[in-house]
């Protein structure tokens, strides 16, 4: 099988990978120029401005059944210096880009050597749609990156250790094990993966025994991977409460596997070709004929190369078993949930399927031919004399050489097509625009409070309460009004971001007080229990309550378990307050001595834009 060579006597493929890598990163780049943050991302910044950074809190508790304590520290780290800020996350996704480039170059030169033939497994890699979902979201980024570089750098490790037997390679594949296991949970699978990856390779060159060969050889990283995963394993049980892991029942999982194949295998050919907007998102729409046309093409080609290639049967079987158990994975923790159809169309999950897709093709690329031996196969030997026949004719290798060029310019294209359609479809996810008209409106919104509010359900979803409230998504903000639970002016946010007068909708009013002129009178240092017409239940109200005081000062408001300290002014003026509870009364306290103060009406509601 390959070995690595030095660069020096192979200077054109250094540049062909050195181009393919740069025109990735600037396609890359043009990607992440083109998105912002969404939904997780504020969610986690929020928490990350709260919490501390280093508690199991923030690191890994309610994180919906994941354990990414590295992701969470990389994102709380980059959201404190960067509030708001779609830019530093940009380029660290970049970088990460490049990092994953460079790692599987390493792998793919371990696998090939410096040869043309590593241009097509690296353009796959570098080009498959597969990574799209992963990528433009920074929340799936920061998982799945570090999980595509610790695969290849594993399982590199892993093939070099079994040819080399140094030692040092079972170190560093331990230590990115460990790494890669701190930002994903399925970083578990990598270790099965190279293990029968090194098997596969042995298998190839002719070993009577390969699991046991490539046991014997690999066991120092083996066995450090055993520690490291039996460690994590524990801390992942004692950390991660059951019930967020998922409780999906066999056929939600049967059925979300089922629409991971149809999304997954056209994808394997630059697909899906066509996307539907779903939610403000993409989610991958190949139609009948281009699932059928994949399906057909993939088995086409497992069976050639099953038929034509020595070890290729057990190469399959490896990459669907990855493939297989990741999914099922998948469908434990999220099969049950109502959304759990999307994100396979989304692309969400198959970040290490590109790397994979990668190794399936460079390993094929130099697996021995299968000769005819006493007992094969009449099918076998009918394709082996075949192809050996078209092999032997003038200009076949010419032919070959071209096909095989062809086919990956073929690949790349359809992908890049695949890419600005997905690319095109976020076009019109609105966060990006609320967020840049957001932040004008708070700047020009002058000194006077605003109550707090959730911001835009495509920005956060209602379900994050309470860190969806604006005073926590855009508190980071030096230039705008203070969020305070009592304003003079009721204003909000609407879902473009602009900055709107808002109205007190329907509600319970206040019921007439008992002082004629003056309604409810607020006696200087004591208190006054205002009635309401009905009931409220807990529930996000507003108040609104007309007065008239002798001079400025305090008074505070009570409604049920929620109390608020409210300005109040000399004459005849309006104050909003907003509650989060419920009662049948208004409980006004006088914190100002000798303030003259009387409540002519209200209503409590909910806040509406006028």
């Amino acid at each position: 099988m390959a070995t690595t060579r030095r660069w020096t006597g192979r200077r054109p493929v250094f540049v062909g990978a050195a181009l393919l890598i740069l025109s990735q990163l600037v396609l890359r780049a043009w990607m992440a120029a083109e998105r912002e943050l969404f939904q997780d991302d504020f969610l986690y910044g929020s928490q990350a401005l709260e919490m501390p950074l280093l508690s199991p809190e923030y690191l890994v508790e309610d994180r919906g059944g994941h354990f990414m304590p590295g992701a969470m520290l990389l994102h709380g780290v980059l959201y404190r210096l960067f509030p708001l800020e779609w830019g530093p996350f940009a380029v660290v996704m970049v970088v990460l880009s490049a990092a994953g480039a460079l790692a599987v170059l390493r792998l793919l030169r371990v696998l090939l050597g410096d040869r043309p033939l590593l241009l097509v497994p690296l353009a796959v890699y570098l080009f498959s749609p597969l990574i799209l979902g992963a990528y433009v979201w920074w929340a799936a980024a920061m998982n799945s990156l570090p999980l595509q570089i610790g695969l290849a750098w594993i399982a590199a490790d892993a093939v070099l250790l079994v040819r080399t037997r140094r030692r040092r390679y079972a170190v560093t594949g331990t230590v990115a094990l460990v790494i890669t296991l701190l930002f994903y949970e399925r970083a578990v699978l990598i270790v099965p993966f190279a293990f029968v990856l090194a098997a596969v390779l042995l298998h190839g060159e002719g070993v009577a025994t390969p699991l046991r060969e490539a046991w014997v050889r690999g066991r120092a990283l083996w066995f450090g991977a055993m520690a490291v995963l039996v460690a994590w394993f524990a801390t992942f049980t004692l950390t991660v409460p059951s019930e967020s892991v998922g409780s999906a029942t066999l056929s939600q999982i049967g059925e979300l596997t089922v629409i991971t194949v149809r999304s997954f295998v056209p994808a394997l050919f630059g697909g899906p070709w066509r996307w539907a907007e779903l939610a403000n998102s993409p989610a991958a729409d190949p139609s009948p004929t281009a699932v059928t046309a994949s399906v057909v093409a993939l088995g086409l080609l497992v069976g050639w190369t099953v038929l034509r290639r020595r070890g290729a049967a057990w190469l399959w079987l490896l990459a669907a078993g990855y493939f297989f158990a990741g999914t099922l994975l998948v469908g434990a923790g999220r099969a049950a949930f109502g959304v759990s159809n999307v994100l396979p169309l989304a692309y969400r999950y198959f970040a290490a399927e590109a790397v994979i897709a990668a190794v399936v093709v460079a390993v094929l690329l130099v697996l021995p031919l299968h000769r005819p031996e006493p007992g094969s196969s009449r099918t076998r030997a009918l394709v082996g004399r075949l192809a050996d026949r078209a092999a032997q004719r003038p200009g076949a290798a010419r032919a070959r050489r071209i096909a095989l060029g062809a086919a990956t310019a073929a690949f790349v294209a359809s992908s890049a097509w695949s890419t600005i359609g997905y690319m095109a479809v976020w076009q019109d996810e609105p966060s990006r625009p609320y967020l840049a008209t957001a932040k004008e409106s708070l700047a020009a919104a002058g000194d006077e409070p605003l109550l707090d509010q959730p911001v835009a359900d495509h920005l956060m979803w209602s379900l994050m309460t309470p860190w969806n409230e604006a005073a926590k998504v855009f508190g980071p903000l030096e230039d705008r009004p203070t969020f305070a639970g009592s304003t003079h002016e009721l204003r909000m946010l609407d879902d473009a971001g602009r900055m709107r007068p808002a109205v007190v909708d329907g509600g319970i009013r206040l019921a007439d007080g008992p002082v004629a002129g003056c309604g409810w009178a607020v006696p200087a240092g004591g208190a006054v229990d205002i009635a309401l017409e009905g009931p409220l239940f807990d529930w996000v109200w507003t108040a609104e309550l007309d007065y008239e005081a002798d001079r400025d000062g305090i008074i505070t408001v009570a409604l049920g378990s929620r109390t608020v300290e409210v300005p109040v002014r000399q004459g005849a003026n309006t104050v909003y307050l907003r509650f989060v509870s419920g009662g049948d009364k208004l409980t006004v306290t006088s914190g100002t001595a000798d303030l003259d103060l009387c409540v002519r009406s209200g209503v409590v509601g909910n806040i509406a834009i006028r």
